[in-house]
């Protein structure tokens, strides 16, 4: 690397510490700048999709999602950007991006990911969370049996597990035809669902959507969502 005269001319013990501020100012400004795009970016797809862009927030607060589920309760520093908010298939649903810290300091890591949540009046869900399973976990859970069994569909229990502190009413809601439907389900699309009261959430780990691309994942989810509650036990009235 080669110094500038002005570097080179200030003492040696300030070269170092000078420099790392300078580079931490444009890591700064290359972030704000990329933030920027995105929320621009996503304020014209939000119009083109019909829905309201409403930033980092829900403006109407009584109308927002029931997000009491795993995925918010992970790390530290929590963080919503972009939310966006409409209807479809009798949903209201919102869009965003959510961020969470793991770790600290040099290691420290942001967890950033697109979630889709759906919200409807005549759901009674349990907390659960769902999500496939790596190599480790199957390993975890063969040790420590914490996932949730499904004696009547052993293939679903082999490539996903569940969690919930409501394992009973939780086991009510996974029917044997929704998970029949849940094993059709791609596996490289790592779809995680959680859900709570009347809401479901929708989204792969780590993994945020371009703008481009948010009308397709819009009528992913929508659609697995559909299927996810007309084959599950969520209805108030099934309880």
């Amino acid at each position: 690397m080669t110094l500038t005269p002005a570097l080179v001319s200030l003492p040696q013990w300030l070269v170092f510490p000078l420099g790392i501020i300078a580079l931490v100012v444009i890591v700064l400004v290359a972030n704000s700048y990329f933030i920027r795009r995105r929320r621009e970016a996503l304020t014209s797809v939000a119009l083109e999709i019909g829905f309201n862009y409403e930033g980092g927030s829900w403006t109407n607060k009584e109308q927002s999602p029931h997000l009491e589920t795993a995925l918010f309760a992970s790390g530290n520093g929590p963080e919503f950007r972009n939310v966006m908010t409409g209807s479809a298939s009798g949903f209201r649903i919102s869009l965003f991006d959510f961020k969470y810290t793991v770790g600290a300091g040099r290691e420290s890591q942001n967890i950033k990911q697109t979630v889709a949540a759906f919200t409807r009046g005549d759901l009674s869900l349990p907390e659960f969370a769902m999500q496939p399973k790596g190599l480790m976990q199957k390993i975890g859970n063969a040790l420590v049996h914490k996932d949730i069994p499904f004696d009547s569909n052993g293939e679903f229990s082999r490539r996903f597990r569940v969690r919930s502190p409501e394992v009973e009413r939780t086991r009510e809601l996974f029917t044997p035809e929704l998970l029949v439907f849940l094993g059709t389900l791609d596996p490289k699309t790592k779809w995680r669902l959680e859900g709570n009261t009347g809401t479901l959430i929708v989204y792969r780990a780590g993994k945020r959507v371009k703008p481009r691309d948010f009308r397709k994942f819009l009528e992913e989810t929508t659609t697995l969502a559909t299927q996810f509650l007309s084959l599950g036990a969520a209805r108030k009235t099934l309880r």
